[in-house]
């Protein structure tokens, strides 16, 4: 008769192909799995996506100036710094303007750079600060005029231009007096 050895007590058996799945152990369904293929399309889908985004972004990020620019002669110029400078110079100008409850001021215009000269144009209802060169004190000015034209209305200003001159007129300078 054939002895039979018992169990050793060390032995573990392992777990075979036929074995079925510890519960604890989830399996993904096949249609989630990534394979090299799917994952090398998702690369692929993702870096398209981004050349074909970016220059729409380029773009957005170019009309979300709070001003339009102008510059032929490719003049250098600081974007953020001009933003800066704008916000700065509406904020400011609001709270001189109304200390309690400054307005909102948001002035649209035109900033063209490599002008013949450094002035300030408004024609046909259009704004423009033009520079002969990127200046951010001159840039600055325009901003606070082009505001300030949108807070004191044309009529408005023509009535205090109109006054300021009638009362200069009314006045006589002590010094300028004749005797009789």
């Amino acid at each position: 008769m054939a002895s039979v050895e018992p169990p050793r007590p060390d032995f573990v058996p392992t777990l075979r192909q036929t074995d079925p799945p510890k519960p604890e152990t989830r399996v993904p369904h096949p249609h989630l799995l990534m394979t090299k293929r799917r994952f090398r399309l998702a690369i692929l889908s993702a870096f398209l996506m981004c050349v074909v985004a970016a220059p729409a972004l380029y773009t957005h990020a170019q009309t979300a100036l709070p001003f339009e620019i102008s510059n032929p002669k490719n003049k250098k110029w600081e974007v953020a710094e001009a933003i800066r400078i704008y916000s700065w110079a509406c904020n400011l100008l609001a709270r001189t303007i109304r200390p309690e409850k400054p307005p909102q001021l948001h002035p649209s215009f035109r900033l063209v750079l490599g002008a013949d000269n450094d002035e300030y144009v408004h024609q046909n209802a259009v704004f423009e600060i033009r520079l002969k060169s990127w200046n951010p004190e001159k840039f600055s000015q325009g901003v606070v005029l082009v505001a300030m034209s949108g807070v004191v209305q044309a009529d408005e200003l023509n009535r205090v231009a109109h006054q300021s001159v009638s009362l200069a007129n009314s006045t006589l300078d002590v010094r300028q007096r004749q005797p009789r």
